[in-house]
């Protein structure tokens, strides 16, 4: 008998996914899956809402966070998991990356009036649907006033490290990061570290502590999952993985229910946290 799978790396509408924390609860449903993390970017706005969901189905939500920290002049993604939702030192750091967010936005927009693209800040919050604002919102804010086809271009042409509008985010140093969910209870995973994270700055991580690391995601190639299986076999890391669904990606769907671990892989992350 297969045994049944979680997906531990998913985003809803609170950061920058296009479905609801209940929406997003009902497709994993869909989907077969029997636990899920929600992990969006910065902000767990949506867990109430998702367990709630989940309740009615049957589905085991996992608290989880997706904060971006950086380390050794690399800026990665740090997923936490298991942590207690009400830390009040959690909510204090969440509620600073909130206004920091909102205020990077705010110099997106300035950024891109004095470049001659006419698209306003209220533009922008409709596209966030009054959630947590990030690049994506003004992307799809160009998007939808016809400057670019495809949000990818947005990132391109004006809100990536070389487009004209592009605002660095304040650092969160990996080592506050991974202390600060220590304390509330949790552990930290180094998300989706593909082609994209030297070897030097995943052992720096797991000086400071690092958890555990995703070793299932669309952007691994399967060498690439076999390569970081090994890793964290090698250092007592835990593995973890998932879809990153968003909804706004043609291969989304595709992915949903394909990127999986085994449900037994929570238990590890408990015992992880204890």
């Amino acid at each position: 008998m297969t045994e049944a799978q979680a997906d531990l790396h998913l985003h809803t509408t609170c950061s920058d996914g296009e479905l609801s924390p209940t929406e997003l609860i009902h497709r994993v449903a869909a989907a077969g899956l029997k636990a899920v993390a929600i992990t969006d970017h910065d902000t767990i706005d949506g867990l109430s809402e998702a367990m709630r969901a989940a309740k009615q189905l049957g589905i085991e939500v996992i608290a989880g966070v997706e904060l971006s920290v950086s380390t050794r002049g690399y800026e990665i993604h740090l997923l936490g998991y298991g942590f207690d939702v009400d830390h009040a030192g959690l909510r204090e750091h969440l509620e600073l990356f909130r206004q920091q967010r909102f205020d990077r936005a705010v110099q997106m927009v300035e950024r891109l009036n004095k470049a001659g693209i006419r698209i306003t800040f209220d533009a922008v919050l409709a596209c966030s649907k009054g959630k947590a604002l990030g690049r994506p919102h003004v992307a799809a804010a160009l998007q939808r006033a016809g400057y670019v086809m495809t949000r990818q271009e947005a990132f391109a042409r004006f809100l990536g490290p070389d487009g004209t509008a592009y605002v660095a985010k304040p650092e969160f140093p990996a080592q506050d990061a991974l202390a600060l969910l220590h304390d509330a209870g949790g552990i930290g995973v180094l998300a989706h570290p593909s082609h994209w994270t030297p070897d030097a700055v995943i052992k720096s991580l797991i000086r400071l502590g690092l958890d555990g690391i995703e070793t299932v995601h669309p952007s691994h190639e399967s060498w690439l999952t076999a390569f970081y299986t090994q890793l964290a076999q090698r250092y007592g890391l835990v593995e973890t993985g998932g879809s990153d669904f968003h909804g706004s990606r043609p291969q989304d769907e595709e992915n949903l229910g394909r990127y999986t671990v085994p449900l037994s892989r929570l238990q590890l992350l408990r015992k992880r946290a204890a």
